[in-house]
C-alpha cells in the first residue's frame, strides 16, 4: 500500500491509496457479459471505485440505448472472418465482438479463434497468434481479457503462450525470423520487428498499451516496467504539451481504445490512473470540438471527413456523448470496446460536449508539432495556434497558419451550425481548386496552392491566402438557403446566419459543374451538398473572405442580421497587400495584418494587438481571461473542465503519476488552483 500526493498547479490534494486490485478476471458466460438478450444492459470488468467518474443514472440509461442500437445493427454485417491478412482484423475482430454481443452470441465467438492468414508464416513463435498488427493487437486485448472466457481453453492458452513469448523481450525491433530485407509494405518480413513499428500516435498507442497488458499479464515484468515508463513518459508529455495528433477527424475514435484497454484490464493501479487520466484528456479535447454529432475544427489529418459522423472522432464520442437526433450511418468496429468498458467521462466532460455553459465564449487553444507526444518532448513548443468560439447556435474555429499548404494534413477552418433533424451540419471553406478536399489537402499537391493565415475575433474572421488569382470555394448542404445582397453572400440556417464577404475575389455563387462533383454519381463524395465558387481577381499578392455570424440571440432575425451587415464597413483598399478591416455590424473592429510568421500574425480588435505569445502559454483558456469551460495551461501538468454546474480537475506529476478531483465548481476550485 502506498500513499501518494499530487499537486494542481501547486495546489495540493489529500494522499490518496494507491491500491493494487486483484487481476481482473474475464467473463464466463454471455449473461453475465450483457444480461438478458433481448434488452441487454452491457457490462464492463470492475475498477476500483476511487478510478471511476460518477454517472447519472439517466445518462447511464440513454448509453446503453445507444450501445443497443449498435449491437444491432453490427449484428447484420456479414463479417469475412478468415480475412486476416496483416491488419484486416482492425474491422474483423471489432464486428465480431459486437456480435458475440448480439444474436450471434457463441458462434461470432468461434469465428474470433479462426486460425491467422500467416500464422506459420509470421506468427510462428508466438503459437500462430498475431501480436504484430498495431490495430489487430488492440482488438487482441479486449479479445483476450474480456471474451477470454468465452474462448477454448487451448485457444486461449495459445494466446497467454504467445504473449509471454512475445513479451519475453521488448518486441519493438526485436530481430525476427521472418525477415529476408528491408523494403516496402509494414510486416516482419521487412521491418525485422515482432511488433508493427508505425509510430503514428494511434498506432503508438495500440502498441504501448497492448505490449504492457501481455507482459503484465505473462509475468515479464522487465518488459512490463518498461512499458510502464513509456505510459508515464506519454501521460506526463500529454498533459504539458497536448496531443500531437490532435483532433483528428480520421484516427481520434481509433486512439481512444488502447486507453479503454488499459483502464479497464491493467492490475497495476498506478496505470490504471494513466489511462483515466489520458481518456479524461481524450474525451475533453474531443467534448471541445463534438456537437451534435459533429466535430468541428481545426484538425489534425482529417482525411476530409468533414460532415457529421464523417470520421472517427464524431462516430465514438456520440457513442459517449449523444446529443444528437442523428446517428452514424457507418460503424468504426471499435464501439464494442467503449460499449464493454467500465470508463464513463466525467461529468463535466460530457456537459461540455453537450454545450452546457454560458455562451457566447471564446477559447484559445495550442497545439504541438505532430511527434511531440509520442517522443516525449515536454518542451516542444506550440506549431498551431487555435481559436474556437462557441455561439448559441454554432461553432467557429480556425488556425491562425489557416489550412495547410502542399502535401500537408491539417485543416484550418470549420463552422458547425445547429439543424434541427441532424443535429449539426458543417460549412467548409477552403482557397482551392477541388470540392472533394475542402478540409487538408491530405497530403496531395495543388489542392490547396498556398499559404493563408485566418484572424478570428468571436464570430468574425478574415481570411487571406498569400495568391492573388487562387480559387475558393464553399462546401455547404443543401438545405441550406443561399443568397446575395450588394456583393455579400449569406448563408441561411435553421438558426444561424452566415454572411460571406469577398476580399479581392469575385462573389461567392452557386457552381452546378463541382457540385455535380460531389454530390452527383452512384456514390457521392459530400450526399445532398453544394458548392459555392469564387475566384480571386489577381491583384497584388492576396485575397480571400470575411466572414460574420450571427444568430437570434445576437441578431434577433435574419432580416435585421443582413442589413446590420450591410451597413457594416470594410475596408478593402490595402487587401493586395494582406491588410483588412472590418468593421462588424456590433460595431466592433477586426484587423487583419499577414505574416508569413503565423505565430505573429497582426490581429486586432478594437485597436488591441492579439498577443500570440500569451496565446501560446496555454493549451486551453479563454480568450479574455475570464471563466472559460476547459483551461490548462502548457507545462503544468494540469487539466480543469468546467461546465453544466460540474467541475472535473486532473493533475499528472513529474512521476506519471496521476490524480483527480471532481464535484461543483466551488469545491473543485478550492483545490484547483488555475493560473491565468
Amino acid at each position: 500500500m502506498r500513499s501518494r500526493t499530487i499537486s494542481f498547479a501547486g495546489a495540493a490534494l489529500i494522499p490518496a491509496l494507491l491500491l493494487v486490485p486483484a487481476a481482473a478476471k474475464p467473463f464466463e458466460n454471455l449473461e453475465a457479459m450483457r444480461g438478458d438478450a433481448k434488452n441487454p444492459v452491457f457490462k464492463g470488468i470492475p475498477v476500483d471505485p476511487s478510478l471511476k467518474n460518477p454517472w447519472p443514472d439517466a445518462w447511464e440509461e440513454e448509453f446503453q440505448a445507444r450501445a443497443r442500437k449498435i449491437i444491432a445493427e453490427l449484428d447484420t454485417i456479414k463479417v469475412a472472418a478468415g480475412n486476416t491478412y496483416f491488419e484486416n482484423e482492425k474491422r474483423t475482430y471489432g464486428y465480431l465482438m459486437a456480435q458475440a454481443l448480439g444474436e450471434r452470441g457463441m458462434a461470432a465467438i468461434g469465428d474470433l479463434q479462426g486460425e491467422d492468414a500467416q500464422k506459420d508464416e509470421w506468427h510462428r513463435d508466438t503459437q500462430g497468434i498475431d501480436y504484430y498488427a498495431a490495430f489487430t493487437i488492440k482488438h487482441q486485448m479486449r479479445k483476450y481479457f474480456y471474451f477470454g472466457g468465452l474462448l477454448e481453453p487451448d485457444y486461449r492458452k495459445r494466446m497467454f503462450d504467445g504473449a509471454k513469448a512475445w513479451t519475453e523481450k521488448d518486441p519493438l525491433r526485436r530481430s525476427h525470423y521472418a525477415f529476408e530485407k528491408s523494403g516496402p509494405g509494414w510486416g516482419p518480413n521487412v521491418m525485422d520487428s515482432w511488433v508493427d513499428i508505425r509510430s503514428t500516435e494511434n498506432l503508438y498507442l495500440m502498441r504501448t498499451t497492448s505490449v504492457y497488458l501481455m507482459a503484465e499479464e505473462t509475468g515479464n515484468k522487465e518488459t512490463a516496467a518498461l512499458y510502464k515508463s513509456h505510459l508515464q513518459n506519454y501521460a506526463k508529455t500529454l498533459y504539458r504539451i497536448g496531443l500531437g495528433e490532435w483532433d483528428s477527424e480520421n484516427y481520434h475514435g481509433h486512439s481512444i481504445p488502447p486507453w479503454l484497454n488499459l483502464y479497464d484490464f491493467a492490475n497495476d493501479s498506478e496505470v490504471r490512473a494513466i489511462a483515466k487520466a489520458c481518456l479524461d484528456w481524450m474525451f475533453t479535447a474531443g467534448a471541445v470540438k463534438y456537437y451534435r454529432g459533429g466535430f468541428n475544427g481545426p484538425t489534425k489529418r482529417d482525411y476530409n471527413h468533414v460532415q457529421p459522423f464523417g470520421g472517427s472522432a464524431p462516430t465514438m464520442l456520440w457513442v459517449m456523448f449523444g446529443g444528437s437526433p442523428a446517428q452514424p450511418e457507418h460503424w468504426e468496429s471499435d464501439e464494442v470496446h467503449m460499449i464493454t468498458s467500465t470508463y464513463r467521462a466525467p461529468a463535466a466532460v460530457v456537459h461540455l460536449a453537450r454545450k452546457d455553459f454560458n455562451k457566447p465564449v471564446t477559447v484559445l487553444a495550442s497545439k504541438p508539432p505532430y511527434s511531440a507526444t509520442t517522443s516525449y518532448d515536454m518542451e516542444a513548443q506550440p506549431e498551431f495556434l487555435e481559436t474556437q468560439h462557441f455561439g448559441h447556435s454554432y461553432q467557429m474555429g480556425s488556425l491562425a497558419s489557416g489550412t495547410s499548404a502542399g502535401k500537408t494534413d491539417t485543416n484550418g477552418f470549420k463552422i458547425l451550425v445547429y439543424d434541427e433533424e441532424l443535429g449539426a451540419v458543417a460549412l467548409q471553406a477552403v482557397p482551392g481548386p477541388d470540392p472533394e478536399y475542402v478540409g487538408s489537402p491530405q497530403y496531395e499537391e495543388g489542392k490547396v496552392p498556398a499559404e493563408n493565415r485566418v484572424a478570428q475575433a468571436g464570430n468574425l474572421a478574415i481570411w487571406l491566402v498569400k495568391n492573388a488569382s487562387s480559387p475558393w470555394l464553399w462546401v455547404i448542404p443543401e438545405s441550406v438557403t443561399v443568397s446575395e445582397k450588394a456583393g455579400v453572400t449569406f448563408l441561411e440556417c435553421d438558426r444561424t446566419w452566415v454572411a460571406v464577404r469577398p476580399l479581392g475575389t469575385t462573389s461567392f455563387s452557386p457552381d452546378k459543374k463541382l457540385t455535380e462533383v460531389i454530390a452527383g454519381g452512384d456514390k457521392p463524395k459530400f450526399k445532398d451538398h453544394k458548392v459555392l465558387s469564387a475566384k480571386g481577381l489577381g491583384e497584388g499578392n492576396h485575397c480571400g473572405l470575411a466572414i460574420e455570424i450571427g444568430e437570434t440571440e445576437t441578431h434577433g432575425s435574419f432580416a435585421e442580421f443582413q442589413k446590420k451587415v450591410l451597413e457594416a464597413e470594410l475596408e478593402t483598399g490595402k487587401v493586395a497587400e494582406g491588410v483588412v478591416t472590418y468593421k462588424a455590424s456590433d460595431g466592433r473592429h477586426l484587423g487583419f495584418h499577414w505574416q508569413d510568421d503565423p505565430h505573429n500574425l497582426g490581429v486586432w480588435l478594437n485597436g488591441r494587438r492579439h498577443d500570440f505569445e500569451n496565446h501560446a502559454r496555454f493549451l486551453y483558456r479563454a480568450a479574455d481571461g475570464g471563466p472559460a469551460p476547459v483551461h490548462s495551461r502548457r507545462g503544468d501538468g494540469t487539466l480543469y473542465v468546467e461546465a453544466g454546474g460540474q467541475a472535473f480537475g486532473c493533475a499528472v506529476d513529474g512521476q506519471g503519476l496521476a490524480r483527480f478531483i471532481h464535484g461543483d465548481p466551488k469545491t473543485v476550485r478550492a483545490q484547483h488552483e488555475i493560473s491565468q
